[in-house]
């Protein structure tokens, strides 16, 4: 297997030799994914998000293996986890707090030509080489990598995050009155 740390934010399958396997690795030091760290921490307000870089950090690792079948022609296969650490605010007491989040995947990509057909029509996954993964779909022989890490990153992301939900708020009785 090779080693090709950074991956573009559109992958260009001419580019990837059929049956070949690659390990990868991105952090914030590649913009397009600093791009989605920028995002992460864009609900804590105590200082900019850029200000926030220093404090949290992402961490994109997985394989890349292209793969050619009759019935699915060229597809991607990309497996992986994203580890992140971003701040935000408690949506109780507006306070900063610091969220870690791991997101594993495995994805397949597959021309969008076959989206209709009979064998991909209305799925979101489909079992490949042994293992289920999730369908995505690619266009004119570019795979758009950056749009799956950030629907991958956002699905998992807690839209209420709550720093203590035991803890009691100033000002609030505990207490329900009737």
């Amino acid at each position: 297997m090779q080693k090709n740390n950074k991956v573009d934010a559109e992958i260009s399958l001419i580019k990837v030799p059929v049956n070949s396997k690659y390990e990868f690795e991105l952090d914030q030091e590649t913009d397009w994914v600093r791009e989605f760290l920028l995002e992460l921490n864009e609900n804590a307000t105590e200082k900019s998000p850029k200000q926030y870089l220093e404090d949290t950090s992402i961490l994109i690792t997985g394989t890349i293996e292209k793969k050619d079948k009759t019935d699915m022609g060229e597809f991607l296969l990309v497996t992986g986890i994203v580890q992140v650490d971003y701040v935000t605010e408690c949506v109780r007491t507006l306070k900063p707090m610091t969220i870690e989040l791991d997101v594993p995947f495995k994805v397949c990509f597959i021309d969008e030509a076959l989206a209709e057909s009979e064998l991909f029509v209305d799925q979101d996954e489909t079992y490949v080489e042994g293992e289920v993964y999730e369908l995505y779909f690619f266009t004119k022989r570019i795979v758009n990598f950056r749009d799956m890490l950030h629907e991958q990153i956002f699905l998992n992301v807690d839209p209420y995050p709550i720093l203590d939900a035991e803890s009691k708020l100033d000002g609030v009785d505990s207490e329900s009155h009737s």
